[in-house]
């Protein structure tokens, strides 16, 4: 599909597509992939791609769960989660983008030294990240209890989706966490 078979980035969970598009609007030099399990949502996305004629960005509809079976191993570099599901439920829980289960499928997707980036608004889930994180064993490159209190120290704000602006205007505190697998090299 991509013109360029060059770095590949997921956006899950990714809604309109906020992320895939205005970062392949950025970053014309890597490709975008979207993923959502509503195919309405997509199909609202792919709109704003035709119409920008952007052409490294693609959407896929399938559950996040499935990845690990779309992409081969060691083939993406990046892999943003922005606002997932809490999942509050604690029988929810191995559905959460950030539960151990997943964490698994990250590690064997990603390329070495790839990263997940996870922006959130819930206290709930940015706790339960850093402790997942933690237990399995996780570098942490970067995170923010609150990503827009020092305007001089922004980490992760390319994008701001609609959501998240929305969650500002209310006053909500926006979460950041970046982290991705220790590597190993056998010799």
């Amino acid at each position: 599909y991509f013109s360029k078979e060059e770095k590949f980035t997921l956006e899950l969970g990714c809604g309109h597509g906020d992320y895939s598009i205005e970062l392949a609007a950025l970053h014309p030099d890597r490709n975008f992939i979207g993923i959502d399990i509503k195919a309405a949502r997509i199909y609202n996305g792919a709109i704003r791609v035709n119409d920008l004629n952007l052409k490294n960005t693609a959407f896929i509809i399938s559950r996040a769960e499935k990845i690990g079976e779309i992409f081969p191993q060691n083939s993406i570099e990046e892999i943003y989660i922005p606002f997932p599901d809490p999942h509050i439920k604690r029988k929810s829980e191995p559905r959460r983008l950030v539960s151990k289960e997943f964490l698994k499928i990250y590690n064997s997707i990603l390329i070495k030294n790839g990263k997940v980036h996870l922006k959130t608004d819930s206290e709930m889930i940015f706790n339960y990240t850093l402790k997942t994180i933690n237990d399995f064993g996780c570098n942490i490159f970067n995170f923010s209890e609150d990503l827009y209190a020092n305007s001089g120290e922004i980490i992760s704000n390319e994008v701001i989706t609609k959501y998240e602006q929305f969650y500002l205007k209310e006053g909500r505190t926006i979460k950041y966490v970046c982290f991705g697998f220790w590597t190993i090299d056998y010799f």
